[in-house]
């Protein structure tokens, strides 16, 4: 038994590392069998130097030939490499037995930028088979996949595109997709975003996918995809995947939080919420325990989200998913503990006919027309929220590949985006 790991072979021009890994597993078939489903690990979304989602593809193969086994695996890379991409640095490692520590490794990957020369150093010191190019930097994406255990698994189905439909529109009826969402949602999760009228399961890049459908059990990807109508696909694949998990979270403090790491963070929000151009929303998060703050972002591309940010105010307690760049946490999701008491003034009522006085004029107090009673100031009533404690998300168009959706949380205070 061998598992192989690979990672950084596509480029933003073009192919891909599951189409890649997709081929190399039929290839091998001839040499040995398939153990199961392969892995689809996606790591560290802040990693700068990533193509695209940072996804790296380990599987297992039973063979009595692991050196025909590497050798098709290293030309298969080599010929579906995009070796001409800038972030293009393809990694291969081939593990005959998975030492402890690599799942480690993986842990590790998810949360940090590590530099390829502990991966190399590793592979050294474990005797592990190798194959890089370029800066090397796959061996980490690769090592890290073969490594990984995932505690929380759901799955993904990817269709891909025969060769010579590449870089062209794909063909698929949107009017399906819908169909199949109904069909199938929650057990499936993320092929449309309802509130925002998108069919999002379907890359718009240069790449063999065609489209991809995730879910938390491989038979209802099968439902979907039979409903679903579209131009013919070369080949499908099943993966298991860390996607919709939230493994790249971390429980932090503000104090503590370091660049290009994601973290769930408590606190009480500082400020109101702000707009500035281009519709962004900001505001400023409070640790507890602390004078310690930071800034927290809904972007543009969060939608609706955008109004339930709006909608907080100084002294509500809430808890922040988000990956922290450039000093500020790019929020994913997060939970309104609880909701600050505040007061609003409005015109008191009369106490004769419960009618809403009118103003009697500026410093006079109010009046009531009808019966002629008088109040010297406004009535102190209990302020309106427009938002409830719980749980809020991102809108699908919006969500990182691992941030969990609320549709795989249970409970009375989570609120998904559909």
């Amino acid at each position: 038994m061998i598992t192989i790991g690979v990672d950084d072979t596509d480029s933003e021009e073009g192919l891909c590392t599951t189409y890649l890994a997709a081929v190399m597993m039929e290839r091998l078939g001839s040499f040995g069998e398939v153990v199961d489903l392969p892995k689809l690990v996606r790591l560290n979304p802040c990693v700068q130097f990533k193509t695209r989602g940072n996804a790296a593809i380990a599987f297992s193969l039973d063979t009595e030939r692991p050196d025909k086994a590497k050798e098709v695996a290293l030309e298969t890379l080599l010929e579906l490499s995009d070796f001409s991409g800038k972030k293009t640095n393809p990694g291969l490692v081939v593990a005959e037995e998975v030492p402890r520590e690599l799942s480690g490794f993986y842990q590790r990957a998810l949360h940090e930028v590590i530099d390829v020369r502990e991966a190399v150093e590793i592979i050294e010191r474990l005797g592990l088979w190798s194959r890089s190019f370029k800066n090397r930097q796959g061996l980490v994406g690769a090592l890290a996949a073969v490594g990984a255990r995932f505690s929380d698994v759901t799955y993904e189905l990817l269709a891909y595109r025969g060769e010579r439909r590449w870089a062209t529109p794909r063909e698929i009826d949107e009017e399906s997709v819908w169909k199949a969402d109904e069909l199938t949602y929650p057990r499936t999760w993320d092929n449309v975003d309802r509130q925002n009228r998108k069919v999002i399961f379907a890359p718009h890049s240069k790449d063999p996918v065609l489209f991809g459908i995730r879910g938390d059990e491989p038979g209802s990807l099968m439902e979907a995809l039979e409903t679903i109508r579209s131009e013919p696909f070369e080949r499908m694949v099943i993966y298991r995947t860390n996607q919709g998990t939230d493994a790249h979270i971390s429980r932090g403090e503000v104090s503590g939080v370091v660049e290009d790491n994601s973290y769930l963070l408590r606190g009480v929000v500082a400020d109101g919420p702000e707009a500035i151009e281009g519709g962004h929303i900001f505001f400023t998060l409070r640790d507890e325990e602390s004078d310690s703050s930071i800034r927290c972002a809904a972007f543009e591309p969060t939608k609706g989200f955008r109004d339930l940010v709006r909608a907080l105010l100084p002294g509500d307690l809430v808890e922040v998913y988000g990956a922290v760049k450039k000093g500020t946490v790019n929020l994913e999701k997060m939970e309104v503990v609880s909701l600050a008491e505040g007061t609003v003034g409005e015109a008191p009522l009369c106490p004769s006919c419960s009618r809403r006085m009118k103003s009697a004029g500026r410093g006079q107090g109010y009046r009531c027309r009808r019966c002629k009673t008088r109040a010297e100031g406004k009535a102190t009533v209990p302020l309106h929220r427009e938002i409830q404690e719980g749980f809020y998300e991102v809108p699908p168009c919006a969500r990182r590949h691992l941030s969990k959706p609320l549709v795989r949380m249970r409970g009375d205070k989570v609120h998904p985006s559909r």
